[in-house]
């Protein structure tokens, strides 16, 4: 078998996956797994998120690293909170990030 076969039978596999619920109506998942696939996205974005506030802490674990990043992600966490938006994390976020970078520096 030859890595191109494998790769189009994966591809194939993945786009049939994709395409099944929307081309028919007789697949219908439990309620229950239904639900559980609407926390899919916000958990993947979080494993994200997470990996890449510690790389740079852990990497170079000083103050000047470390302080930016964590009062960043706890403003993110504050006003994602108080708003009940997603994207009020990088509203907030990032202009602290970017100010106590620049004045941890």
């Amino acid at each position: 078998m030859s890595a191109w076969f494998v790769i189009v039978l994966a591809g194939l596999v993945c786009y049939l996956l994709r395409v099944a619920p929307v081309a028919t109506d007789r697949l219908r998942l439990p309620d229950g797994l239904d639900d559980t696939f609407s926390l899919v996205a916000p958990a993947a974005f979080s494993a994200l998120a997470a990996t890449s506030l510690a790389t740079p802490v852990l990497a170079e674990p000083t103050v000047a690293v470390a302080v930016p990043t964590l009062l960043a992600a706890t403003v993110s966490v504050l006003a994602v909170i108080r708003t009940g938006r997603p994207y009020a994390a990088m509203l907030a976020g990032l202009p602290v990030y970017w100010l106590a970078a620049l004045l941890a520096a």
